[in-house]
C-alpha cells in the first residue's frame, strides 16, 4: 500500500525502477510484463497516470537523479558520519543487539 505514491514522490527510486525497466533484454520483456500488469494495476489510476507522466518526460526531465549524491531536494549531498553513528544505539536495540560500550553515552549531552 501506497507504493505508487512512494514511486510518484521519490525521484531516486523511480529512476531506479526505470533503469531496470529498460535494461530488461527485449526477448525477456514478455516474460516480465504479467509481474508489471499486477504490480501497476494495484495502484489507484491517478498514480498510474502521475507516473505515466513522468516516465514519458523522461528522467531529463525529472532532473536526472540516479546518481549519489546530486542534490535532490531533502538529502544531503553525502553521508554525515556523526549523524550517521547517532543512531547506532538504536539500532542494535531494534537488533537486539548488545550495545556498545560507548553507547550509553547520549550524543550531544554535555551533562
Amino acid at each position: 500500500s501506497g507504493g505508487g505514491l512512494l514511486l510518484l514522490h521519490d525521484e531516486r527510486l523511480l529512476a531506479l525502477v526505470d533503469a531496470w525497466l529498460t535494461g530488461v533484454p527485449a526477448d525477456a520483456f514478455t516474460d516480465v510484463l504479467p509481474l508489471l500488469r499486477r504490480t501497476f494495476s494495484a495502484y489507484e489510476p491517478g498514480v498510474r497516470r502521475g507516473l505515466g507522466e513522468l516516465v514519458r518526460r523522461g528522467p531529463e526531465a525529472r532532473g536526472r537523479v540516479t546518481t549519489a549524491g546530486s542534490g535532490v531536494p531533502g538529502f544531503a549531498a553525502g553521508l554525515d558520519p556523526v549523524r550517521a553513528d547517532a543512531v547506532l544505539p538504536v539500532v542494535r536495540l531494534l537488533l537486539g543487539r548488545h550495545p556498545a560500550p560507548d553507547d550509553n553515552d547520549l550524543v550531544g549531552a554535555d551533562t
